[in-house]
């Protein structure tokens, strides 16, 4: 049975709830700007929001930036608690900017440090050459501000290359992140493991025949350095 004080505590967190999500909104993605919000379960009476817009470069192609305004806001009035705004930090061309995504998993970095995560999606509309991938950036809170602290890091990968209607390939790579027991400047440790496979399309007769194969799996230690925590380049970029 819960005590009264319990019940109370129980009843706030509830009337919290609707609060949270009227004052967390988002915007549909319609090819120019976007925005994302999600109560942070860490901290109930904080939500996350993320907005980003795109600005076309010179010259009237298909070509430009996003512009990137992150913040953690008061859950129920939406009132910004602590921000972080990067120009130009979304460059879509022939690879577009498709999506982001708000991720509040456990990224716990030091005990009183947690951090939360911006996924960036993209991807290339081709049936010759399939292309998609998304980014993992992490921020922590310091003061009024936010600081990224993990950028550029490729969690999720598919992309092949394709002749004809059959013969072909398709490559998948997954990452995903957890925290070590081990620190370097005050922060923990992240454990970085790879896994992945690779699907072969072949003509035999007048049969397609797909083949898939998995890719050994493999784990990296990534350590802070002060700043950031140091990616690898072969797990940035395209």
């Amino acid at each position: 049975m819960l005590t009264p004080t319990r019940l109370l505590i129980a009843l706030s967190f509830l009337a919290l709830i609707p609060q949270a999500q009227a004052a967390c909104q988002t915007k549909d993605f319609d090819g120019k700007s976007l925005s994302r919000c999600k109560v942070w379960p860490a901290f109930q009476n904080q939500a996350i929001a993320v907005k980003s817009t795109y600005l076309a470069d010179v010259g009237g192609d298909d070509a430009g930036v996003f512009d990137l305004d992150l913040s953690v806001v008061n859950a129920s009035n939406a009132k910004p608690i602590a921000t972080y705004h990067k120009p130009g930090a979304f460059n879509s061309d022939a690879i577009r900017l498709d999506d982001l995504r708000i991720d509040t998993a456990r990224y716990r970095l030091a005990p009183n440090v947690r951090a939360f995560g911006v996924r960036s999606m993209f991807g290339h509309s081709s049936s010759a050459i399939p292309y998609e991938k998304t980014d993992l950036t992490l921020y922590v809170r310091e003061g009024d501000a936010l600081r990224p602290v993990l950028e550029g890091l490729v969690v999720f990968k598919n992309h092949g290359e394709f002749m004809s209607n059959c013969d072909g390939y398709t490559k998948t790579l997954r990452r995903t992140v957890d925290i070590g027991t081990s620190s370097h400047h005050g922060f923990a440790d992240l454990l970085i493991t790879t896994s992945g496979s690779k699907m072969k399309n072949t003509k035999s007769g007048s049969q397609c025949v797909s083949k898939t194969t998995d890719l050994k799996k493999t784990q990296v230690t990534l350590t802070y350095d002060g700043q950031q925590y140091i990616v690898p380049e072969d797990f940035r970029g395209y």
